[in-house]
């Protein structure tokens, strides 16, 4: 029940963090949230973006919602089903395995469509922007992971750092 427990867990985190996630955080790597405020504006100064770099991010943002919308509402949909099963008053395993199938199929479709929308900003970037971007993505995903290895120090399971 426990593996149940963190696998369903770990699906509500990453359907979470693609829905809230800023722009810094994700752009270029994927989702796309709306392409305003200080994260978006910060990691435009940080890259030196120009304006009309700035306006196509902005163009390829606004399709790339317009298509996650629909399995936006579909993952909602499904994990609402998928919670139902898991305050049922009985377990049923079998089922809430399936359930859990489907949305995982869907985060996985919407990974593709994200990975594809990062690729397409990706691509306006001049080889030096590229390189900063790499530099800002592995110091965020270093503070992730950090941020990550919270459960395991909660539970007394500290990580050797090197």
């Amino acid at each position: 029940m426990k593996r149940i427990t963190k696998t369903i867990a770990a699906i509500a985190a990453v359907v979470t963090t693609i829905g809230l996630a800023p722009l810094s955080a994700s752009a270029f790597g994927g989702a796309c949230p709306p392409p305003t405020g200080r994260n978006y504006n910060k990691m435009g100064m940080e890259l030196g973006l120009s304006d009309k770099q700035k306006q196509d991010i902005r163009e390829i943002c606004t399709k790339s919602r317009a298509q996650n919308e629909p399995l936006i509402r579909q993952i909602a949909t499904e994990r609402r089903a998928l919670r139902t099963l898991i305050h049922a008053d009985s377990v049923d395993e079998a089922a809430i395995r399936a359930q859990s199938g489907k949305v995982a199929a869907i985060m996985a479709n919407l990974a593709v469509q994200h990975a594809q929308t990062g690729h397409q900003v990706r691509a306006l970037l001049t080889p030096e922007q590229a390189q900063k971007f790499k530099e800002i993505q592995a110091k965020r995903d270093s503070r992730m992971d950090d941020m990550g290895n919270y459960g395991a120090r909660h539970h007394g399971q500290h990580r050797q750092h090197r």
